[in-house]
């Protein structure tokens, strides 16, 4: 799994080499190919490769206004990567998680289901730090209950 950073840097590294080709194809007088512009949200799912190509081709879609343009170039254009898809699960059982007494551990978040997104703790359950932060990094909200 790639740490944030390491996506960050290669999602840059395509846009750079995406925004080079449109304007050598610009100064050559060619229309560059751009799929379809992204959805309202502006919401990315990069699992791959080829994921990863399709954004770089929504960017560049965007930027052919140049107010959007100058937002991503500057970084302030809203960009969200969407949390990842439950696997071939039924939605309803790999959704959430409860914890009912106890302490979770970090170990606890890595054996959740997978595709699991939120994790009920009831009243008295304690999560440790390190629990918070591998809930974090795969996409789990924690909520407490009331019951």
């Amino acid at each position: 799994m790639l740490d944030a950073a390491t996506l960050r840097a290669l999602v840059r590294e395509v846009i750079a080499e995406e925004v080079a080709a449109v304007k050598a194809a610009a100064k050559a007088g060619t229309p560059a190919p751009v799929s379809a512009a992204a959805p309202p949200d502006h919401q990315a799912r990069i699992a791959g490769d080829a994921d990863l190509r399709a954004f770089a081709r929504q960017v560049l879609a965007l930027a052919s206004d140049p107010a959007r343009r100058q937002a991503i170039e500057a970084g302030t254009y809203p960009f969200r990567l969407q949390a990842p898809a439950a696997a071939a699960r039924p939605a309803a059982s790999a959704a959430s998680a409860r914890v009912e007494a106890g302490v979770v551990t970090e170990t606890m978040i890595g054996r959740l289901a997978k595709g699991t997104v939120r994790l009920e703790l009831a009243p008295g359950v304690s999560i440790t730090p390190l629990a918070r932060d591998a809930a974090r990094r795969l996409n789990i909200a924690i909520e407490r209950t009331r019951s």
